[in-house]
């Protein structure tokens, strides 16, 4: 653009003024623009000094010391908030390591302090954050899994079985550090419900020939024999036993039907089967007087075919019978506490065999006449010493609650019954 100037006779450019006017405004503008952004950085690099943001303070500080050295109070900031920053970082690879060396050392409490305090310095760039999470994570995970295998023990330990074992399973299919030693506790879960299984099945069998046995000393024989049948086929551990039942009733039954065709021909010689009844009471009492035990029963047995009504029959027949029956037992105390103990020791076979009430009694002194062999014999006879702890073990099947007469036997004998009893029962 141009005008004419009358006092100089010639053309004016009026252009390259307004644009050196503005290129001037523009750098001195541009100035104060940098001197008041400095300004505000410096001010912000302050402010967060203030507040303890040393990393931000350090950094803009850094900014202001390049581009304008000496600025203001900027030496007096600038080295604390940088050192600040850098013990900061020092913090956070100490604390990570720590953290880490404890995580190994199981313990995860203390480890998850040390990587929370790590993790929670206002760092800008930290170095370890990731591994920190990491573990943090693991911790985590940890925690919860020793928390659940504690609980499982504690349920364990209490009986709880059941509860238990969920609880040990689902720390088993999450693999984690305690699946070990969860599948190790689900192995005794499971040992242990075996046992019981067995226990149980063994209780239900010894249970079932106790009113086997039971049924038969109350002469229901017919029942009885059912109920060892039962036994026999079942492949009860007490099948031998059944047997030897089963053969004591087809004995018996036949002495009934001895006493039923004796009776029968009382009764067609026409005497009064009353009469001839009290002649066979009386008869039986003078027999069971002199041990003749077998000979009264079968007598007594006539007179209750013969004479129902008479109530002394049952009585004299029960204690008839009972002296019978323990007439073994009794003939091997007395050879036992007279020495006599091979003597001794067949008549408590014979007792053994008949399974009679007081059963446990004679499996202990049956034992307990192996020992003395095994102790005469200077300890030598081992086969003695195995025969007297298998009666000892033998005998609790038969008499859980047993009380061995102590005041009849040696003190070394009843070491060997103590010990032997403790070995089954563990």
């Amino acid at each position: 653009m141009r005008t004419w100037c009358k006092k100089c006779s010639g053309p004016i450019d009026l252009i390259r003024p307004l644009l050196l006017g503005s290129v001037v405004a523009g750098f001195l503008a541009s100035a104060a623009f940098a001197q008041q952004t400095l300004e505000d950085r410096y001010q912000r690099a302050v402010q967060a000094f203030n507040e303890a943001k040393m990393e931000e303070a350090c950094d803009l500080f850094q900014q202001i010391e390049k581009e304008s050295p000496s600025y203001k109070d900027t030496h007096t900031y600038l080295n604390p908030a940088c050192d600040s920053v850098r013990r900061m970082y020092e913090e956070e690879e100490k604390l990570y390591k720590q953290g880490a060396e404890l995580f190994k050392q199981g313990q995860f409490d203390e480890a998850k302090q040390k990587l929370t305090q790590g993790r929670a310095l206002a760092l800008r760039h930290p170095k370890y954050r990731t591994e920190i999470d990491d573990y943090l994570g693991q911790i985590e995970n940890r925690l919860r899994e020793e928390n659940l295998y504690q609980q499982a023990v504690r349920l364990f330990n209490e009986g709880r079985e059941g509860e238990a074992a969920l609880q040990f399973g689902q720390i088993d299919q999450a693999g984690g550090a305690r699946a070990a030693d969860a599948r190790v506790y689900l192995q005794r879960i499971k040992e242990h419900e075996l046992a019981t299984t067995r226990k149980k099945a063994t209780d239900a069998d010894q249970q079932a020939f106790d009113d086997a046995v039971k049924t038969f000393n109350d002469k229901k024989y017919s029942n009885a024999r059912v109920r060892f049948q039962n036994l026999i086929q079942n492949g009860s551990p007490h099948s031998a036993e059944a047997a030897t039942y089963l053969q004591q009733i087809d004995a018996a039954l036949r002495k009934e039907a001895q006493a039923r065709e004796e009776a029968r021909k009382l009764v067609q010689s026409e005497k009064d089967p009353r009469l001839v009844a009290q002649q066979l009471v009386s008869e039986a009492s003078t027999e069971m007087n002199g041990g003749q035990y077998s000979a009264a029963v079968d007598k007594l047995e006539t007179a209750k075919i013969l004479d129902p009504a008479n109530h002394d029959v049952p009585i004299l027949l029960q204690t008839a019978q009972e002296k019978l029956d323990e007439q073994p037992l009794r003939l091997g105390l007395e050879a036992y506490f007279t020495g006599q103990y091979e003597q001794a020791e067949q008549q408590f076979d014979v007792y053994a065999a008949s399974h009679g009430r007081k059963i446990a009694l004679a499996y202990f002194f049956r034992g307990a006449t192996h020992a003395s062999r095994y102790f005469l014999s200077g300890e030598q006879d081992v086969r003695q010493r195995e025969l007297a702890i298998a009666d000892f073990r033998s005998l609790s099947n038969y008499a859980r609650q047993f009380q061995p007469p102590t005041q009849y036997v040696s003190p070394k004998i009843l070491i060997l019954y103590s010990q032997a009893v403790e070995d089954h029962q563990r």
